[in-house]
Protein backbone atom coordinates (compact mmCIF):
# COMPACT_ATOMS: atom_id res chain seq x y z
CA UNK A 1 0.00 0.00 0.00
CA UNK A 2 1.19 3.29 -1.00
CA UNK A 3 2.11 6.22 1.45
CA UNK A 4 -0.11 9.00 1.71
CA UNK A 5 2.52 11.78 1.17
CA UNK A 6 3.49 14.06 4.50
CA UNK A 7 2.63 16.76 2.82
CA UNK A 8 -1.02 15.83 1.67
CA UNK A 9 -1.77 14.40 4.96
CA UNK A 10 -0.37 17.54 6.63
CA UNK A 11 -3.05 19.31 4.67
CA UNK A 12 -6.25 16.73 6.06
CA UNK A 13 -5.00 17.58 9.72
CA UNK A 14 -5.24 20.69 8.96
CA UNK A 15 -8.65 20.93 7.69
CA UNK A 16 -9.79 19.12 10.98
CA UNK A 17 -7.91 20.66 13.47
CA UNK A 18 -8.44 24.50 12.13
CA UNK A 19 -12.32 24.25 13.68
CA UNK A 20 -10.92 24.33 16.94
CA UNK A 21 -8.98 26.92 16.40
CA UNK A 22 -6.10 25.55 18.33
CA UNK A 23 -2.89 27.82 19.82
CA UNK A 24 0.32 26.51 19.83
CA UNK A 25 -0.08 24.54 23.56
CA UNK A 26 -3.41 22.66 21.71
CA UNK A 27 -0.88 21.47 18.79
CA UNK A 28 1.67 20.23 20.69
CA UNK A 29 -1.19 18.48 23.15
CA UNK A 30 -2.59 17.00 20.01
CA UNK A 31 0.46 16.00 18.28
CA UNK A 32 2.02 14.30 21.88
CA UNK A 33 -1.50 11.79 22.07
CA UNK A 34 -1.17 10.89 17.92
CA UNK A 35 2.84 9.64 18.98
CA UNK A 36 1.29 7.98 22.49
CA UNK A 37 -1.17 6.48 20.21
CA UNK A 38 1.19 5.11 17.37
CA UNK A 39 2.89 3.91 20.10
CA UNK A 40 6.54 6.01 18.74
CA UNK A 41 9.08 7.15 21.27
CA UNK A 42 9.74 11.48 21.31
CA UNK A 43 12.85 12.49 19.39
CA UNK A 44 15.96 10.76 21.25
CA UNK A 45 18.77 13.25 21.89
CA UNK A 46 22.10 12.72 20.02
CA UNK A 47 24.31 11.52 23.31
CA UNK A 48 27.46 13.83 23.90
CA UNK A 49 30.20 13.61 22.14
CA UNK A 50 33.31 14.02 24.69
CA UNK A 51 36.11 16.08 22.78
CA UNK A 52 39.36 14.64 21.05
CA UNK A 53 41.57 15.97 23.58
CA UNK A 54 45.25 16.02 23.55
CA UNK A 55 47.84 13.17 23.47
CA UNK A 56 50.96 14.01 26.29
CA UNK A 57 53.05 15.02 23.33
CA UNK A 58 50.42 17.37 22.53
CA UNK A 59 50.27 18.82 25.79
CA UNK A 60 53.80 18.94 26.13
CA UNK A 61 54.32 20.80 22.57
CA UNK A 62 51.28 23.49 23.62
CA UNK A 63 53.04 24.40 26.69
CA UNK A 64 56.74 24.51 25.06
CA UNK A 65 55.07 26.83 22.20
CA UNK A 66 53.95 28.91 25.17
CA UNK A 67 57.09 28.76 27.07
CA UNK A 68 59.01 30.16 23.71
CA UNK A 69 56.54 32.97 23.24
CA UNK A 70 58.24 34.45 26.73
CA UNK A 71 55.20 35.84 27.84
CA UNK A 72 55.06 35.22 31.42
CA UNK A 73 51.58 36.09 32.50
CA UNK A 74 50.10 33.44 29.48
CA UNK A 75 52.27 30.87 30.68
CA UNK A 76 50.30 31.03 34.02
CA UNK A 77 46.91 31.41 32.68
CA UNK A 78 47.78 28.49 30.12
CA UNK A 79 48.85 26.30 32.93
CA UNK A 80 45.74 27.48 35.74
CA UNK A 81 43.78 26.25 32.53
CA UNK A 82 45.19 23.10 32.03
CA UNK A 83 45.74 22.13 36.11
CA UNK A 84 42.59 23.66 37.36
CA UNK A 85 39.98 22.36 34.99
CA UNK A 86 38.16 26.28 35.49
CA UNK A 87 35.79 27.76 32.43
CA UNK A 88 36.98 30.74 30.72
CA UNK A 89 34.54 32.91 32.26
CA UNK A 90 35.51 31.47 35.47
CA UNK A 91 39.42 32.82 35.03
CA UNK A 92 38.31 35.87 33.46
CA UNK A 93 37.05 37.35 36.39
CA UNK A 94 39.48 35.80 39.02
CA UNK A 95 41.15 38.33 41.21
CA UNK A 96 44.38 38.68 43.37
CA UNK A 97 42.57 37.60 46.77
CA UNK A 98 41.46 34.46 45.41
CA UNK A 99 44.13 32.59 45.15
CA UNK A 100 45.32 31.15 48.40
CA UNK A 101 48.99 30.33 48.19
CA UNK A 102 49.20 28.49 51.71
CA UNK A 103 46.29 26.05 51.01
CA UNK A 104 46.67 25.70 47.43
CA UNK A 105 43.61 26.18 46.40
CA UNK A 106 42.03 29.36 44.39
CA UNK A 107 38.41 30.48 44.92
CA UNK A 108 35.83 30.37 41.97
CA UNK A 109 33.05 33.30 41.89
CA UNK A 110 30.11 31.39 41.01
CA UNK A 111 27.88 34.77 41.08
CA UNK A 112 24.95 35.95 42.82
CA UNK A 113 22.78 33.39 44.37
CA UNK A 114 25.17 30.65 44.06
CA UNK A 115 27.70 29.48 46.77
CA UNK A 116 31.30 29.25 45.54
CA UNK A 117 34.07 26.46 45.08
CA UNK A 118 37.51 26.14 45.44
CA UNK A 119 39.65 24.35 42.98
CA UNK A 120 43.11 22.81 43.60
CA UNK A 121 46.22 23.69 41.76
CA UNK A 122 49.50 21.37 42.74
CA UNK A 123 52.14 21.98 44.67
CA UNK A 124 54.80 22.39 42.38
CA UNK A 125 53.05 25.16 40.83
CA UNK A 126 53.27 27.28 44.07
CA UNK A 127 56.28 29.07 43.48
CA UNK A 128 55.75 30.02 40.04
CA UNK A 129 52.50 31.63 40.83
CA UNK A 130 53.12 33.03 43.54
CA UNK A 131 56.23 35.32 41.99
CA UNK A 132 53.36 35.86 39.46
CA UNK A 133 51.28 37.15 41.87
CA UNK A 134 53.70 39.36 43.63
CA UNK A 135 54.05 40.89 39.97
CA UNK A 136 50.96 41.76 39.50
CA UNK A 137 50.63 43.23 42.78
CA UNK A 138 53.09 45.58 42.17
CA UNK A 139 51.52 46.81 38.73
CA UNK A 140 48.45 47.26 41.17
CA UNK A 141 46.64 44.92 39.13
CA UNK A 142 43.11 43.78 40.57
CA UNK A 143 42.49 40.53 38.37
CA UNK A 144 44.69 38.03 38.17
CA UNK A 145 45.11 38.46 34.34
CA UNK A 146 45.17 41.90 32.95
CA UNK A 147 46.36 43.67 30.05
CA UNK A 148 49.29 46.36 29.74
CA UNK A 149 46.33 48.69 30.50
CA UNK A 150 45.00 46.91 33.73
CA UNK A 151 41.94 45.79 32.08
CA UNK A 152 41.13 42.28 32.87
CA UNK A 153 41.56 39.93 30.27
CA UNK A 154 38.03 39.02 28.54
CA UNK A 155 37.02 34.99 27.49
CA UNK A 156 37.33 35.80 23.73
CA UNK A 157 40.83 36.76 24.33
CA UNK A 158 41.93 33.96 26.32
CA UNK A 159 40.46 31.73 23.27
CA UNK A 160 42.21 33.61 21.04
CA UNK A 161 45.57 33.59 23.09
CA UNK A 162 44.65 29.80 23.25
CA UNK A 163 44.58 28.97 19.70
CA UNK A 164 47.22 30.80 18.78
CA UNK A 165 49.41 28.71 20.78
CA UNK A 166 47.98 25.32 18.99
CA UNK A 167 48.65 26.51 16.11
CA UNK A 168 52.56 27.70 16.56
CA UNK A 169 52.81 24.50 18.47
CA UNK A 170 51.23 22.78 14.85
CA UNK A 171 48.26 21.01 16.33
CA UNK A 172 45.49 20.59 14.11
CA UNK A 173 43.08 19.46 16.51
CA UNK A 174 40.49 22.12 17.92
CA UNK A 175 42.31 23.82 20.67
CA UNK A 176 40.34 25.86 23.32
CA UNK A 177 39.98 26.80 26.88
CA UNK A 178 36.94 24.50 27.87
CA UNK A 179 38.86 21.47 25.83
CA UNK A 180 41.69 21.88 28.37
CA UNK A 181 39.42 21.88 31.41
CA UNK A 182 38.45 17.99 29.49
CA UNK A 183 42.01 17.65 29.55
CA UNK A 184 42.29 18.05 33.19
CA UNK A 185 39.25 16.17 34.18
CA UNK A 186 39.51 13.34 31.87
CA UNK A 187 43.00 13.01 33.15
CA UNK A 188 41.84 12.86 36.79
CA UNK A 189 39.15 10.25 35.90
CA UNK A 190 41.78 7.79 34.24
CA UNK A 191 43.95 7.85 37.56
CA UNK A 192 41.14 7.56 39.82
CA UNK A 193 39.31 10.39 41.32
CA UNK A 194 35.78 9.79 41.71
CA UNK A 195 32.38 11.13 40.08
CA UNK A 196 31.82 13.27 43.29
CA UNK A 197 35.31 14.50 44.20
CA UNK A 198 35.25 15.61 40.28
CA UNK A 199 31.98 17.63 40.63
CA UNK A 200 33.92 19.65 44.04
CA UNK A 201 36.44 20.42 41.61
CA UNK A 202 34.73 20.92 38.36
CA UNK A 203 31.16 22.62 39.49
CA UNK A 204 28.95 20.55 37.71
CA UNK A 205 25.61 21.07 39.04
CA UNK A 206 23.85 17.00 39.23
CA UNK A 207 20.82 17.21 41.42
CA UNK A 208 19.77 13.89 41.02
CA UNK A 209 23.83 13.17 43.02
CA UNK A 210 23.65 16.04 45.19
CA UNK A 211 23.23 13.95 48.10
CA UNK A 212 26.93 12.07 47.23
CA UNK A 213 28.63 15.01 47.18
CA UNK A 214 27.35 16.96 50.42
CA UNK A 215 29.89 15.31 52.61
CA UNK A 216 32.75 15.87 50.98
CA UNK A 217 35.01 19.33 51.23
CA UNK A 218 38.18 20.31 49.52
CA UNK A 219 40.54 18.76 51.65
CA UNK A 220 38.93 15.06 51.11
CA UNK A 221 40.02 16.21 47.50
CA UNK A 222 43.41 18.10 47.86
CA UNK A 223 45.81 15.09 49.08
CA UNK A 224 44.28 12.54 46.16
CA UNK A 225 44.88 15.15 43.52
CA UNK A 226 48.17 16.33 44.67
CA UNK A 227 49.38 13.00 44.45
CA UNK A 228 47.82 11.92 40.98
CA UNK A 229 49.35 15.77 39.43
CA UNK A 230 52.93 14.69 40.19
CA UNK A 231 53.18 12.50 37.30
CA UNK A 232 51.03 15.46 35.06
CA UNK A 233 52.73 15.75 31.68
CA UNK A 234 53.92 19.13 32.55
CA UNK A 235 55.11 20.72 34.94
Amino acid sequence: MERTSPKVMAKKLVRIIRKEQPDHIYLKKVFSHIREDLGLKGRVAAPKKMPEILTDQELKNLYRAVWHGSNRTHVVMIKLLIYTGVRNSELANMILQDVNLNELSIRVGEGKGKQDRYVPFPEFFQGELAQYIENQKSRRAKYLFETNRQNKFTTRWIRKITKNYAVEAGIEKRIYPHLLRHQLLTYLTANGVIDAKLQLISGHKDRKSLAIYQGISLADVSSEYQEVMKNFPIK
